[in-house]
């Protein structure tokens, strides 16, 4: 069976509460790919965008996993897994046994936690799924990167340009 990796990123705008989530889908087998053949234009045309309206960057992190995950699910059956740079998105698995104990309550305030229903969206796509879920450490000085990260920087560059084209173009 063949399988996938699935890279998120969302660049977010405090002032404007408007993100864009970005994802690239690629065989698994790509990311043996050494870098230097690595072809970042024709990576770039591969990349998918979608702007968010009145949203924070946590739930922008989380609506774009959500929006890739989805994406993947309605066109294949194959093994999946999903990188990302956002502690939010890559620690909702361990959270889960807790967050479903609470009926996801918070005990401070007894409601209903903000992203709950994202959070019950992405349980139930990992039920369907059973994806894997990377935290990739984002934000690294090209030298560093390896095959992973530097994919990971192609979908966290290609969210921060269609960000500020959406800026330009308000």
């Amino acid at each position: 069976m063949s399988s996938f990796a699935l890279f998120t990123d969302g660049s977010f705008d405090p002032k404007t509460k408007i993100g864009v989530g970005s994802f690239l889908l690629l065989p698994s087998s790509f990311l043996t790919t050494p870098l230097r053949e690595i072809d970042q234009r024709s990576l770039n045309d591969s990349l998918k965008f979608n702007q968010f309206s009145d949203t924070s960057s946590t739930q922008l992190e989380i609506k774009t996993a959500l929006w890739a995950l989805e994406a993947f699910a309605n066109t294949s059956n194959e093994a999946l897994h999903l990188y990302t740079d956002s502690q939010g998105v890559a620690g909702l698995l361990e959270r889960r046994p807790r967050l479903e104990a609470t009926e996801f309550i918070s005990k401070k305030t007894q409601r209903e936690l903000n992203h709950a229903p994202l959070y019950r969206r992405f349980y139930a796509l990992y039920d369907d799924m059973n994806f894997q879920v990377t935290k990739v450490a984002g934000h690294q000085r090209k030298a560093a990167h390896d095959t992973i990260q530097r994919l990971f920087s192609i979908v966290d560059q290609g969210a921060r340009r269609a960000l500020l084209q959406s800026r330009k173009s308000s």
